[in-house]
Order: C-alpha cells, then sequence, then structure tokens
C-alpha cells in the first residue's frame, strides 16, 4: 500500500489532503486507487482531480519510488503505519507521508518546539540554548526547524545535553536547507535524532513550503516554546497551529524596543505562559523536574577569560555588546564563554544585561 502513497505524494501537485481525499473515494485502500482509471474521482471531485491522478500514474513507478528512497538512505511511515507518531496523527492535517533520516525511535521521546527569529540577540541565543539543554536534560526531546538562528541554537543546546533532537524541513532530506546546517543535521542523526519531512527527494526549499513545515514542528510536540519573533514571523505561524492542535503555548518576554520581542511579547498578551525558567515548562507540562548533579558548576573561574569578563561586569549590569569591547573577545568565543558561565552560575543574564552571582 505504501509504495501507491509514494508514488503520488512525488506528483509536485498532490500533497496530503488531496491524497486523503482520493483515498476517501476508495475506502482508504491506496492500490485499489492506484489501479483504478480515475473516473470515481472525476465523478467525486470533478476533472481536475483526475488529470492530476492520471498524471501521476504516468510519471511515477511506485517501485522505483521505494528503490530511490532506499538508495538516498531515507526511510517513510505512512499515515496508517502503527509506527507513525501518535501525537501527530491526531491533527486534522496530519502528513500523508513522513520521509525520515535517523532513528524512527526518537518520536518516542515526548517533545517540545523551541522557535524564533533567524535574527537573534545574544539574550535570544542564550536563553534559547539553556532552555533547549534544560529540557533535554529533563527528558524532554526538541523539535524544530534546523533554519539559521534560534532554530539551530535549540537543536545544539538539545545535542549538548546528550539529548534528542528532531529537525523538520520544508525541502527534500537529499537538499537540506540552508546548507550552513548540513553539520548540524548529520550530528542530529549521529546522536540519535532525525531529520524529517513530507516533502519527497528533490524537492527544492521553496518559501511556500516553509508554513506548511511550521505545522508538524507543532503537531509533533506537547508545547511549543517561542525565544524570539517578530510580529509577523514563522514562529508565531508555528504557535498558532499549535494553539489549533491545543497544544501548550509558551513565550520568553523581551524588551519592548525590540522588533524580535514583539511576536513573543504578543503571545503572552494572547495568554501563552511567560516563561522565566525550565520550571515554568515543566510545571504546565506536568513533568517533574530531574534532579541534577553539578557536573560542570564550579563557583570559580575556570580561566582568565571568565575571570576577566567577572572583572568587567564589576557590580553593574552590563549588556554583551559592551563586554565585547571591553574584553576584546572574538564575538562566538564570547557568546560561548558567556554561556558556559551562566550555566555554571557565575553571572546570570537579566533582560539582556549580564550581572555576578559570586
Amino acid at each position: 500500500m505504501s509504495k501507491y502513497l509514494l508514488a503520488l505524494n512525488s506528483h509536485p501537485k498532490i500533497g496530503s489532503q488531496t491524497i486523503k481525499k482520493m483515498l476517501a473515494a476508495f475506502c482508504d485502500d491506496a492500490e485499489k486507487l492506484w489501479k483504478s482509471d480515475g473516473r470515481e474521482l472525476k465523478k467525486i471531485y470533478g476533472e481536475k482531480f483526475q488529470d492530476m491522478f492520471m498524471e501521476a500514474k504516468n510519471q511515477f513507478d511506485p517501485d522505483e519510488e521505494v528503490k530511490k528512497l532506499r538508495k538516498l538512505g531515507i526511510g517513510y511511515l505512512t499515515f496508517f503505519d502503527k509506527r507513525y507518531p501518535d501525537i501527530l496523527r491526531e491533527i486534522y492535517d496530519a502528513p500523508i507521508i513522513l520521509y525520515i533520516k535517523g532513528d524512527i525511535n526518537a518520536f518516542n521521546v515526548p517533545a517540545i518546539s523551541i522557535v524564533g527569529s533567524r535574527k537573534f540577540s545574544s539574550y535570544g541565543q542564550n536563553v534559547a540554548y539553556r532552555l533547549s539543554k534544560e529540557c533535554a536534560e529533563n527528558g524532554l526531546g526538541i523539535i524544530s526547524g534546523l533554519a539559521l538562528g534560534i532554530d539551530a541554537v535549540a537543536h545544539k543546546g538539545a545535542l549538548d545535553a546528550d539529548g534528542i533532537t528532531i529537525g523538520v524541513l520544508g525541502c527534500g532530506l537529499d537538499r537540506i536547507y540552508p546548507v550552513a546546517n548540513q553539520g548540524l543535521a548529520y550530528e542530529i542523526i549521529k546522536k540519535g535524532g532525525a531529520i524529517v519531512s513530507e516533502y519527497p527527494p528533490g524537492t527544492e526549499a521553496f518559501k511556500q513550503n516553509f508554513p506548511a513545515r511550521n505545522r508538524i514542528i507543532a503537531g509533533l510536540s506537547k508545547g511549543i516554546l517561542v525565544v524570539e519573533a517578530a510580529e509577523i514571523s514563522g514562529a508565531l505561524i508555528t504557535a498558532e497551529a499549535g494553539l489549533e492542535y491545543d497544544r501548550e503555548i509558551f513565550a520568553v518576554p523581551g524588551p519592548i524596543t525590540s522588533e524580535t520581542s514583539r511576536g513573543c511579547n504578543l503571545l503572552i498578551q494572547k495568554g501563552a505562559k511567560l516563561v522565566q525558567s525550565i520550571d515554568d515548562i515543566l510545571g504546565e507540562l506536568n513533568i517533574e523536574k530531574i534532579k541534577f548533579v553539578d557536573k560542570i558548576k564550579e563557583i570559580s573561574p575556570a580561566n582568565d577569560k571568565e575571570l576577566s569578563i567577572l572583572e568587567i561586569i564589576g557590580s553593574e549590569d552590563m549588556p554583551a555588546d559592551l563586554i565585547l569591547v571591553s574584553s576584546k573577545i572574538n564575538v562566538i568565543e564570547l557568546n560561548s564563554l558567556l554561556t558556559i558561565m551562566e550555566m555554571k552560575g557565575l553571572i546570570e543574564n537579566v533582560g539582556g544585561r549580564y550581572r555576578k552571582k559570586i
């Protein structure tokens, strides 16, 4: 049955909901549908449906589609497979097929989506990384879109906690987009996670694919956490989908002067759970916090650079850009140091400004 669904899904004009309609005309029997002449589809849905169906039959061979996936190392689940994620199956517009690279068991981990802006601040980066890492440490999988920005930071936080993370793409799994995140995709798979898509191999990252992709991010999750987002953004589309699917919506507040915090602040105004710490997420999801022995928490600087940052901050709250100027440390290295120092408990981030805790 599944190979016929693969062939239908390979037609660029036939999406999941169209396939579901076609199947309904044949009591969900994909083989019976495939072996028909399409006249029943024309009778129920019109000539356009019959034309698309016949185009698919003429252009795609079910057995060849299976071979193509095997050659590319891509697995798949159909909506009718027992191992198709139950949490995704319950949404009304669930994809008919999920193409998968990685461990299928990644879907068995209860998960939260962490999404946000591609153009993030140091505040957003640090918060996304910390919350993702802490969620993973407490047994939650992390779902995101493998995009640049907050998405990538969320995936990295989960990986650094040796947790499970799933990247949902808006293109074929043989066309990782953005190219800059190919290494991240490889790391996700290597560490027991997965990358998934509803689009067949060869599908480019068309702009119109991403709003549809966002519904899968929301559908796979128990809740959606938005870290930074503009008032009009993909992250808010994901949150809106989550509301439709009765998911918990979380948002990190930000400065009212920040464009990338407007979306989050708007969500909070509309009733999203304001998140200040991991406890706000775990409490809402009824997950008991796991007590860890602090592995890296030593209340002393580990090296001269950490000591110099503490001296620069002094007794005043200081924004990251001023620390950057005073420390003369490379911005990428500084962001990493600030995150590590925050995790150790040496400093804390308060509204984008850093203060000492020791």
